[in-house]
């Protein structure tokens, strides 16, 4: 593995504590516990009824960028207002009606719950704070119609408060913004790849090593989407090109694709290639891999993009040369040896060619008064959340009908903290295969906000005078909570643990200790969040393999359109790209059966591109007239096994054993054609073979995929 080594990143080192205890971590912990203070201090000054809300909000939105913080910020904005307004509305028509009230509250969390999943990003986020802002303004004013117009005021205001102090904070303290960090996280993505299309082509980088760094790579492929995502409310300079920012991510999912079938591809190229075309391709595999690996040893290489494009057509050369070179062998030697050889080489060349496309749109975007040229735009495959989007808003609909009727038919005096609780509960799992894995853990740290704010009410804050000393408090406990926040994996939890507690421990204008409505307001929110977890696990309860399952058959439906030449093999992979795209935050690769679809979806990608360049090939009037004839019956047969592989109740494996038929038999039509050596028509016919030895090894490779045996 000495090869692999050199170009496999080092694993990160096991830490003794599970936060970031470095200075930035620190210094963004101390920012946003500051910005929390100053929020709650502005709410006291303006007397809003409810105060806790300007801190509990700074802790809700904050963010990694300066970015993301006003990305988040005004999506909650919107979405408070919008909520607000709607439980306004709600009030006037129905307040002296309860079940058309409930009803009307019902529809609009609904929605609210089905558009959060048919966006992305803090667009959805947006979406959610309009169903909240709504059942808290309509419920809490229920109980006196005549505030609720104060009510609504109150915590908008509070809300807005709490949002400028985090945006200040983040703006003037230690700033991370969004376009610095998505530079950052493009120019690591693209060296990160180079390293792992280096060590695709190494003989000696293990299977399981290379799956590794796929995954690591998918992580970082997902993270720079994101980032791209908060540029719109942050950098302007790259506003203009998010188009291909976007064309980006999916040239780096491109990449992916085609090295993972390359590197199947060149075990098996190792294992039977002989004499002359083994002697051919191995050294330039190894020039390309040391090309490679030294495009991804080197820290600067994305600040000079020229450079690496120059290097990168220095290695695309090489391949080409040596491409001619096995094309004019056509004739004289093995056919299927030459075509095995020809398609690493190719392989390889779209593996450049992806990391060149990248550097193209690097160049053009980040450089001043320079933008990309607009991306074409492409009819993308229908959104594949739309059934489990109806499903998620029926269920969370239902579930707050039930608690609702609950609350008004038992007078339960906490009935409103439960309402409370089942929203955020809703809020935290929705888009999550199991609603269970988060769900319990974020109930068990609300308990825990829950138990130290009645401690701190109960000991504390009668013991105290002054702001000045509440805020010293307050600090000494949410300070480890904001650094919580500072690890992915903690900062629900975090931001959890540090809004609840400052909403429950009675921050109000005036300190009325009530432990017996504190108890009660506790177990009711409490209450509601079981009573949310619950309402998943058993009700409408959403299959993640319904999700999985039309993601994939929007994948092998997009193969028929590449087979017959409808659309561009690109235009069909960035398709394909696009699903992938939307499913991969989903997938999770230690689960049975996840790695296949991911390597199914890659896979289907490059099919794509093999296809189109079949059917390309099949109008190429070098190509023998019956080669011609053969693969354009050929690609038809494959497109209609496609076509009914995806339809519903199909028996798969009698419809992919006719894919495979189809292709092997093209494939010996192909062989069967006298070859004149060193021919145009010669090459033709080898490179035709090479492409569709491609499409034949995804039906074995892929199979697990293709049969859609992940269900199981």
């Amino acid at each position: 593995m000495r090869g692999a080594d050199a170009t496999l990143p080092s694993p990160p080192r096991p830490r003794l504590l599970p936060v970031d205890l470095g200075w930035r971590s620190a210094v963004v912990a101390a920012r946003t516990v500051a910005a929390g203070l100053a929020a709650l201090a502005i709410a006291y000054w303006l007397d809003l009824q409810d105060p806790q809300w300007a801190i509990l909000t700074v802790f809700l939105v904050t963010q990694q960028t300066a970015g993301a913080v006003a990305a988040k910020s005004l999506f909650r904005i919107i979405g408070t207002l919008a909520g607000a307004l709607f439980g306004l509305a709600a009030l006037a028509l129905y307040a002296e009606a309860a079940v058309p009230f409930i009803g009307l509250m019902v529809l609009w969390l609904g929605g609210c719950i089905y558009g959060s999943m048919r966006v992305r990003n803090f667009a959805s986020y947006g979406f959610l704070l309009a169903g909240y802002s709504a059942l808290l303004v309509g419920f809490e004013g229920i109980a006196d119609p005549t505030g609720a117009w104060t009510i609504a005021v109150d915590r908008s205001t509070e809300i807005i408060v709490g949002i400028l102090c985090a945006m200040a904070a983040s703006s003037l303290v230690a700033p991370v913004y969004a376009g610095e960090a998505l530079r950052g996280a493009l120019a690591a993505t693209f060296t990160g790849l180079a390293g792992y299309a280096a060590a695709t082509l190494r003989p000696d980088t293990g299977a399981e090593a290379f799956a590794s760094l796929r995954r690591r790579m998918i992580g970082d492929v997902v993270t720079f989407d994101a980032l791209r995502s908060y540029t719109l409310f942050e950098a302007p300079e790259v506003r203009p090109d998010d188009a291909a920012l976007r064309r980006v991510g999916r040239d780096f999912l491109g990449v992916l694709a085609v090295a993972r079938s390359l590197f199947v591809r060149l075990d098996d190229f190792r294992r039977t290639g002989v004499g002359p075309v083994l002697d051919r391709v191995a050294p330039v595999l190894a020039e390309v891999a040391d090309g490679l690996g030294r495009i991804a040893a080197d820290r600067t290489a994305a600040s000079d993009p020229r450079r690496v494009r120059h290097a990168l057509l220095g290695l695309r050369k090489s391949l080409g040369d040596a491409c001619g070179e096995l094309e004019a062998l056509a004739g004289t030697a093995s056919t299927d040896t030459l075509a095995n050889g020809l398609l690493v080489l190719r392989r390889t060349g779209d593996m450049l060619h992806g990391l060149s496309m990248v550097m193209v749109a690097d160049a053009a975007t980040f450089r001043a008064g320079v933008h990309a040229p607009r991306a074409r735009p492409h009819t993308y495959l229908p959104a594949l959340d739309r059934t489990e989007a109806v499903l998620q808003g029926v269920r969370a609909g239902a579930a707050l009908l039930v608690v609702a009727l609950f609350w008004f038919a038992t007078a339960w005096s906490a009935g409103f903290a439960a309402i409370s609780g089942l929203a955020v509960m809703l809020f935290i799992f929705v888009n999550q295969d199991d609603p269970r894995r988060v769900g319990w853990p974020y109930l068990g740290v609300v308990a825990g906000a829950v138990v130290a704010a009645y401690l701190m009410t109960a000991f504390v804050l009668p013991r105290l005078e002054g702001y000045g000393e509440l805020a010293i408090c307050l600090a000494i406990v949410l300070f480890p909570a904001a650094l919580a926040m500072a690890v992915p994996k903690y900062t629900v939890l975090g931001a959890g643990f540090a809004a609840f507690f400052a909403s429950e421990i009675g921050t109000g204008n005036v300190f009325t200790p009530a432990p017996e409505l504190f108890v009660n307001n506790g177990l009711g929110l409490l209450g509601g969040m079981a009573a949310c977890i619950a309402a998943a696990t058993v009700l409408l309860p959403v299959d993640p393999r319904g999700t999985r399952r039309r993601a994939w058959r929007a994948i092998v439906s997009a193969l028929p359109a590449a087979a017959r030449g409808e659309r561009p093999e690109r235009e069909v992979a960035a398709a394909i790209f696009a699903v992938l795209a939307g499913l991969l935050p989903r997938l999770d690769l230690g689960r049975p059966g996840e790695e296949d679809i991911l390597r199914g979806a890659l896979g289907a990608a490059s099919m794509a591109l093999e296809l189109g360049r079949l059917r390309r090939q099949a109008t190429e009037p070098r190509l023998p007239p019956e080669a011609r004839a053969a693969l354009a019956t050929g690609l038809d047969r494959l497109a209609a096994t496609f076509e009914a592989l995806a339809e519903p109740g199909a028996d798969r494996p009698a419809r992919l054993a006719e894919a495979v038929a189809a292709a092997r038999t093209l494939h010996e039509a192909l062989l069967a054609i006298t070859l004149v050596p060193g021919s145009p028509e010669a090459a033709m016919v080898v490179r035709t073979i090479a492409s569709l030895r491609f499409v034949a090894d995804r039906f074995d490779s892929d199979r697990a995929f293709l049969l859609r045996t992940f269900d199981h």
